[in-house]
């Protein structure tokens, strides 16, 4: 397991060379090195609402079905659009995604998905640009409350996660205990894989506090 926990990045799936320099910037060099570089805010992610629902220039996740195939657009050099309309039995949101063309096939019609966001309103339309994605039923990314990370450029909070995903699952279970049981038991502190795991993912914000 300890060769786990050292295991460089750079060997991890989806970090290459130049990725694992600008890792490296903010001293993170192998797994375990995601177990100690901590969240420095939260999002709550875990309340889903329907489209005409979302609160207007808030943060939220909507659950829709894609309704048609998306379209791309060049608006000029440098700036590439991607729009899709995803559909609830409430109404209908117009979505945008910019220099991301290859979305235009990720998103598939008649599939639903949970989009986070900012939802905005145009007229009588609800509109939501750039958001967090997934397919509905697998979160990972919505339905949780969400850790955001300190970053740098080329390095986004979706890579950061997935990697403070896996250093928690691989390293956690190896932290020694530091202080002893008696002690954690009269003041009332949690074991070490706990806050961990929580300081990370919290389950919900009782548990991020006792972490």
């Amino acid at each position: 397991m300890a060769d786990k926990q050292g295991i460089p990045l750079t060997q991890m799936p989806g970090i290459g060379p130049a990725r694992g320099q600008k890792l490296s910037r903010l001293g993170l060099n192998c797994l375990e090195d995601l177990l100690d570089y901590f969240p420095f805010r939260y999002e709550d992610r875990r309340k889903v609402c329907a489209i005409r629902e979302a609160p207007a220039g808030e943060a939220c996740c909507v659950c829709a079905m894609v309704a048609q195939i998306p379209t791309l657009s060049r608006i000029r050099k440098g700036l590439e659009l991607v729009k899709a309309r995803a559909v609830d039995h409430t109404g209908v949101l117009n979505l945008t995604f910019f220099n991301q063309a290859y979305l235009k096939d990720a998103l598939r019609p008649g599939e639903s998905y949970v989009f986070y966001g900012r939802v905005d309103e145009l007229g009588r339309a609800r509109t939501m640009a750039n958001p967090v994605f997934e397919r509905e039923g697998e979160g990972r990314y919505t339905g949780l409350i969400m850790p955001v990370y300190p970053l740098t450029a080329g390095v986004s909070n979706h890579l950061m996660a997935g990697l403070a995903r896996r250093a928690v699952e691989v390293c956690a279970p190896e932290r020694e205990e530091i202080l002893p049981e008696p002690l954690r038991l009269t003041y009332g502190l949690c074991q070490v894989e706990y806050a961990y795991r929580n300081i990370h993912f919290p389950k919900d914000f009782e548990a991020l506090e006792l972490a």
